[in-house]
């Protein structure tokens, strides 16, 4: 049988391991609280400059992102955590991308370490990477994202830009994604009849460089709360997890300390008789 001082040990080591896992799962919820606040604010912003972009582009098509792409390889920006202990998010993340396109068809954005790391592993060329991405995206630095992705289109260097993300639907539900962001597909007939003031081609030099980081910005902030989610749940069970292990635990070490007293009793009694 294992001995009380293993058993003590034991139970500390687990105690501490808990006492993490707590902590973590207490700093992703804060974080998550944040996520959220920050999705309210930006969605409606994005659901407006994507339609907008959409609309404007059925009333011209000059301009590069409405334009089929000359590259023969296709953007692909991955968005993952810098760090595990979050459950499948990263792993679903990395399958979608590979499931999408190999090595030679695609040149890799990645946003956050673990998506670089990971596809430069099955032999993806990292083109651009933004990382540490940290546990707040920093906006300048994703627009700064967007603009060189989309100069690399412009340039012809890609065929198309896609973005591959997890959608925080809400709760603990979130679902991954992969969505060509350029070229645009524009809405025909929808703004016939507008007057446009500038026209609109002028009108899209300025709108597509918003639209492109609008989504790329967007599918970073719908990541970082699916991230937080996923930490706050893989917390959870860890938490639980050590909690039902202390427990094993400690009647472990109350049986262990029984069959100690028990021995000594009968020692005891053993060398009373002894002496009779």
């Amino acid at each position: 049988m294992i001995s009380v001082r293993d058993v003590k040990s034991k139970i500390r080591t687990v105690r501490d391991i808990e006492q993490i896992c707590r902590a973590m799962k207490t700093v992703a919820s804060i974080r998550l609280r944040r996520a959220e606040e920050q999705l309210a604010r930006t969605r409606p912003y994005r659901r407006r400059i994507v339609d907008l972009a959409m609309r404007v582009a059925g009333a011209s098509r000059a301009h590069p992102f409405l334009q089929k792409g000359e590259g023969e390889r296709t953007g692909m920006v991955v968005v993952t955590s810098d760090r595990g202990l979050c459950g499948g998010y990263n792993a679903s993340a990395i399958r979608r991308a590979v499931a999408e396109m190999g090595p030679e068809e695609a040149a890799v954005a990645a946003v956050g370490r673990r998506g670089q790391v990971q596809m430069a592993r099955r032999g993806y060329e990292i083109i651009e990477r933004v990382e540490p991405l940290g546990g707040e995206p920093e906006v300048g630095r994703m627009w700064e994202l967007a603009d060189r992705l989309g100069a690399r289109y412009t340039a012809g260097e890609l065929a198309r830009i896609v973005v591959i993300y997890t959608h925080f639907v809400g709760g603990a539900r979130s679902e991954v994604r992969a969505e060509t962001v350029v070229p645009v597909a524009p809405r025909e007939g929808v703004l016939e009849d507008a007057i446009f003031e500038p026209t609109p081609a002028e009108l899209l030099q300025g709108l597509m460089v918003r639209y492109l980081r609008a989504e790329v910005l967007g599918a970073v902030l719908e990541a970082s709360a699916s991230e937080h989610t996923a930490r706050v749940m893989a917390m959870t069970s860890a938490t639980d997890n050590a909690e039902e292990m202390i427990r094993d635990l400690t009647r472990e070490y109350n049986k262990a300390r029984q069959a100690g007293i028990t021995k000594e009793l009968a020692e005891i009694v053993g060398a009373a008789e002894a002496t009779v």
